[in-house]
């Protein structure tokens, strides 16, 4: 995976300051800017991280900002001439 702002010279710097993803979106620019000793690219994953730009709507589902949500909802539509199984009444 690639990340905005980290590269060969200071991807170790950052795998060896945070253990995972999580750590790593609740660092602060000052943070960044002292781990990837670079301000601009400690600035281009920062705003990466915190951006807060939109999904495009599908089928009247709301909008819900990319960055901040767990799982984005992806309408599933069933195959042509596949027909669903209705729930079993038990």
């Amino acid at each position: 995976m690639k990340l905005p702002g980290v590269n060969s010279k200071n991807v170790y710097a950052v795998m060896n300051r945070v253990e995972n993803l999580t750590q790593l979106v609740k660092l602060s620019l000052a943070e960044l800017t002292e781990i990837l000793d670079s301000s601009g690219n400690a600035k281009l994953l920062h705003d990466f991280i915190n951006s807060t730009s939109q999904l495009p709507q599908t089928d009247g589902a709301a909008a819900v900002p990319a960055a901040r949500s767990k799982v984005a909802a992806v309408p599933v539509k069933p195959k042509p001439g596949v027909r669903r199984k209705s729930p079993r009444k038990k």
